[in-house]
């Protein structure tokens, strides 16, 4: 394996993992929700924290980055999120359960920065989107393994030996990502930046006062949300309720919807090679994605529940159409601060809608999905009206 080739598959391998991370409660939530005694509150932030943690991060993994490399920020990081994952499979209650979810979110926090940044300095930059696109779509590997395949698991063994069996794997990925990711081409160090921490801070604040982001935030905040929302935390609940799925039915259905997240960014970025536009699609998508939101409300049927979950899956996967539209506002010197900066919106959003909808779900009367996705469905509404009013910069006004 040549050595570009094998950095990327081990930042993969561990990204693949860190997207696990980001749903696998859904599958096992009633189970862990009676094992803790978890209410709905409860639950939602329990999931939430994980994005809290993720997206707190994002600022320091920028300037950690640039000033220690890839290699040595990554790989021990990512040993933390499997100390975590061992400290959540031994939980005897919700506070422990916390605490587990932010080391975990913690450790796996400078993942995909990390490969984005390994890709600006290994591959050629016309190849840069593709690329990205490929690696976000191979990391939602991660959300199928933590579908059937974990629901078959914790089937089999419970769902805190399966937690233990996933952190062993996470601490290989660790291991793997010391052994064989190289921070430049000819195994030089990394070139470390020499700013001052709190002039870095700065910096990502003076990027994120351009005007041009602000219609594009609330669909930075709202969009990715959304999708992870439904397929990290209620997918699961609603589909027991509402249904009556045990934990394999569960899964084999999420599984479906996850498929769907793996084609959404490849179809996305095929839009977006073919026609250069970034605004459309996600304006479009994200009309469907409030259509299946609103059929998940109003539908008896398993059948249509598992449609529109699969379709919020695949056209709720706006997360790299976000990431490419904004960073056409970034100068070369700031492209590692604007892409922080977005990605940490996106998983703040991811964990404000978690926790929100969990107060919703505990305040709701039962059936309490009709308020948990007809108001997710008005804040994607919301966001969906700012992003038409968003500059969508295409490459000719770049030349």
């Amino acid at each position: 394996m040549t050595q570009p080739l094998a950095s990327l598959a081990a930042l993969t391998l561990a990204y693949i993992l860190s997207q696990f991370f980001r749903t696998s409660l859904a599958v096992i939530a009633p189970e862990l929700s009676r094992d803790l005694d978890l209410t709905t509150q409860d639950l939602g932030f329990l999931s939430s924290v994980w994005f809290i943690a993720f997206a707190v991060m994002q600022i320091p993994v920028g300037i950690a980055l640039d000033k220690y490399g890839i290699r040595k920020l990554v790989a021990p990081m990512v040993l933390v999120a499997a100390l975590g994952a061992l400290l959540l499979a031994m939980a005897p209650n919700l506070e422990v359960g916390i605490v587990a979810q932010v080391v975990i979110g913690i450790g796996c926090a400078p993942v995909y920065m990390g490969t984005l940044v390994l890709l600006t300095r290994w591959y050629d930059p016309a190849r840069f989107a593709s690329l990205a696109s490929l690696v976000l779509a191979l990391g939602s590997l991660g959300n199928l393994m933590g579908t059937a395949p974990l629901a078959w698991l914790a089937g089999l063994i419970g769902w805190r030996l399966a937690l233990v069996a996933v952190a062993a794997i996470v601490g290989l990925s660790a291991l793997l990502v010391w052994l064989f990711v190289q921070d430049t081409r000819d195994g030089s160090p990394a070139p470390a930046s020499g700013e001052h921490p709190l002039r870095a801070l700065i910096g990502t604040f003076k990027v994120a006062r351009k005007r041009e982001l602000w219609p594009l935030m609330p669909m930075a905040l709202i969009g990715y949300g959304v999708m992870v929302t439904v397929r990290g935390l209620w997918g699961g609940p609603y589909l027991a309720d509402m249904f009556g799925l045990d934990a394999i039915e569960r899964g084999n259905v999420l599984l479906l919807m996850s498929i769907g997240m793996i084609i959404g960014p490849l179809l996305y970025a095929s839009i977006e090679r073919r026609t250069d536009r970034r605004k459309l699609p996600v304006l479009v998508g994200s009309c469907i994605t409030l259509v299946a939101l609103v059929a998940l409300v109003v539908t008896g049927s398993l059948l249509v529940a598992t449609i529109a979950l699969v379709l919020v899956g695949c056209f709720g996967s706006v997360f790299n159409m976000v990431m490419a539209q904004g960073r056409r506002f970034f100068a070369p010197e700031e492209m590692g601060r604007g892409l922080t900066l977005l990605n940490g919106a996106c998983f703040a959003g991811a964990a404000l809608l978690q926790a929100l909808t969990g107060q919703v779900a505990a305040s709701a009367a039962p059936p309490v999905w009709t308020a948990v996705f007809l108001s997710l469905a008005a804040l994607l509404a919301i966001a969906t009206g700012f992003l038409a009013f968003s500059r969508d910069r295409r490459l000719a006004e770049l030349r």
